[in-house]
């Protein structure tokens, strides 16, 4: 029996004489392939939040406590992945909150938020707000049971903000507070002036 390789990995055509016992290992181990390559794929990111500027990078952040300095709330929106934004292990006021101050107004699309651990089920909301006081619920997942690392979220209706906070409900045991990066996009807020 000849089967057919390469197309499917882009490469050239060649085919391989193998017995049905051997076809049967060569499919299984391209259905592998395949299968990893899609999981790596998703562990990159959907691509609609590739190609935006991330809106949060190296703006001020500020958190309900930190850990330590290592692990202060710029840690999560310092660019660098392998960082991370940690929390006191012991919450005296309630739930461990993050945030980050935009600057200015923006109507955002979304937000990209890498946990430390991937495995682990993190329950959280995203919230938006135009003063730092008054907050509207941009994406509630305090009841996922995802266990991605990196989790992409797309708002409606997420018009003139410019504080983001993220505020953890809930996680697996053996887990602490902590976020990895966050990235938000959007744009710039039009006042409705034409040019």
């Amino acid at each position: 029996m000849d089967i057919i390789i390469g197309p499917l990995f882009g490469l050239p055509s060649a085919a391989v004489h193998v017995g049905r016992q051997s076809a049967r290992r060569v499919r299984q181990a391209a259905c592998a392939v395949v299968l990893s390559l899609a999981l790596l794929a998703g562990a990159s990111g959907s691509a609609w939040a590739a190609d935006q500027d991330n809106l949060a990078l190296h703006k001020p952040a500020s958190s309900s406590s930190i850990e330590n300095d290592e692990h202060s709330a710029a840690q999560a929106n310092d660019g660098d992945p392998a960082t991370s934004w940690r929390a006191d292990d012991e919450p005296e006021g309630g739930p461990e909150w993050w945030q980050v101050d935009l600057g200015k107004a923006f109507d955002l699309s979304g937000c990209r938020i890498r946990w430390p651990f991937r495995g682990q089920t993190y329950q959280y909301k995203v919230e938006g707000s135009a003063d730092g006081k008054t907050w509207s619920v941009l994406s509630d997942q305090t009841n996922t049971t995802s266990k991605a690392q990196v989790h992409d979220l797309k708002f409606q209706k997420a018009e003139q903000i410019r504080y983001v906070k993220i505020t953890v409900t809930g996680l697996d045991e053996g887990c602490w507070v902590s976020i990895s990066e966050v990235k938000v996009f959007g744009t710039e807020h039009s006042t409705g002036a034409t040019k």
